[in-house]
């Protein structure tokens, strides 16, 4: 006598975003095929005949999502130290900034230059507000209040203070010893001695006061780009080495080792190096497709390109670190999900940014680290903001929704702000 087990699943249910392949998350393995498909129609439909530049620059954003996983994956599976680990944790996003910068100094273009910075400023925006921001209201709907590391939290506060105040420093230096050029004067009262009304007025570092730029702002600019990545391995022997014990802490009755909290596929070395290679090259060839047919988009479209830089080129990116931050906040472990936004944004101005600027001494670009003041305020508010909410160490939907909410804001006078001078 014999007996038969006959084992069923469902192919959807709403537990499919945990299934895994071999390791691999079921949705990365899923798209797959769409990476396929962008790089051919990209490629080989070179004059738009089956698709249109829209249509392959959205495709190309996409299949970054797969190759970012992959990335992630095989450097966790390579790198020995954290330090590796986050410093190359970013290529996802260095990739496109760095390609979209080459193709703007061939053309001649800044308005590429003015994307990459609007693209850093909502990457930076985006994690500070909108990542902890929507996992408190979903984690809140199901816990009524959740608590996190407080003191993790305000090392992580330290450091965005450290960072922003860094990165924009030069910014602050250009207005106080800028030269303001105004256009388009008229005079109101039709006297010489009279008073003028002015419709356009810009601070002049290049064009009639290059000498206060190269001897005065790029200075400041390499010499902060140096200081920033020295405090984060500061910062990154602080929290894994000295003090490392302030992560491990119990909270909300479950113990939570801080800043290990991605789960490690543990692939052979050769396996990874080849995943990481082939996801490498698949990358750079979307940020190729994604720069070469985002020019129509930026031309012909009404909508301003700050927006476009600071929402699409700056969060699509980011989804799987959003939905690992979604997915802690419902297991009540807010830590992780605050510690994922900080950590990127930290990453943003302490890494991502030296690097582009490093970058610009070996290949001239039109990149200078001197942002709008849109970006500045922006950025600012949204890390006293935060800074706000970390104080007491507990947070609930309310003060989710309002982290939410004051990024929408933001989003809505990007929307309604101009495009860059020049684009």
């Amino acid at each position: 006598e014999g007996e038969v087990i006959l084992c069923c699943y469902r192919a959807l249910n709403p537990y499919y975003y945990k299934y895994a392949v071999d390791g691999i998350n079921v949705f990365a393995v899923n798209l797959l095929p769409l990476v396929l498909v962008t790089l051919v129609l990209g490629y080989v439909d070179s004059h738009n005949r089956l698709t249109s530049s829209p249509v392959k620059f959205t495709l190309a954003l996409l299949s970054i999502m797969p190759l970012s996983y992959y990335i992630g994956m095989a450097i966790a599976s390579v790198a020995v130290g954290a330090v590796v680990n986050a410093t190359f944790g970013s290529i996802t996003e260095l990739t496109f900034y760095i390609t979209a910068l080459i193709k703007g100094s061939r053309e001649g273009n800044r308005c590429y230059a003015e994307i990459v910075k609007s693209a850093l400023t909502g990457t930076l925006v985006g994690c500070v507000l909108f990542v902890p921001g929507l996992c408190m209201v979903i984690g809140g709907i199901r816990h009524q209040e959740q608590r996190f590391n407080s003191r993790s939290a305000g090392v992580s506060s330290a450091l965005l203070f450290l960072s922003v105040g860094g990165v924009f420093a030069p910014t602050l230096f250009s207005k106080v010893y800028g030269k303001l050029v105004c256009g388009e004067c008229h005079n109101v009262t039709q006297n010489p001695l009279g008073h003028y009304l002015c419709h356009n007025c810009h601070f002049d570092l290049m064009e009639n006061n290059g000498t206060l730029y190269y001897s005065h702002v790029q200075p400041l600019v390499y010499t902060v780009s140096l200081l920033l990545p020295a405090a984060y391995l500061i910062g990154l022997f602080f929290t894994l080495k000295t003090h490392s014990h302030i992560y491990d802490i119990h909270i909300s009755d479950c113990h939570m080792p801080g800043h290990h909290h991605s789960a490690v596929v543990h692939w052979s070395r050769w396996r990874a190096l080849v995943i990481l290679l082939l996801s490498t090259l698949c990358m750079s060839a979307c940020a190729d497709l994604a720069t070469e047919h985002i020019s129509p988009i930026l031309t012909n479209s009404t909508i301003s390109q700050y927006f476009i830089g600071v929402t699409v080129l700056a969060m699509v990116p980011e989804l799987p670190e959003i939905v690992n931050g979604i997915q802690f906040a419902l297991q009540n472990n807010l830590s992780l999900s605050i510690e994922i936004g900080n950590c990127i944004a930290v990453q943003v101005c302490m890494l991502q940014i030296p690097i582009l600027v490093l970058f610009t001494i070996f290949y001239p670009t039109n990149f200078t680290l001197v942002f709008s003041d849109l970006h500045v305020y922006a950025s600012m508010f949204s890390v006293v903001l935060i800074n706000y909410i970390f104080m007491d160490g507990k947070c609930d939907y309310f003060q989710g929704t309002v982290l939410v909410m004051v990024y929408f804001i933001l989003l809505a006078v990007y929307f309604f702000a101009p495009s860059p001078s020049g684009c």
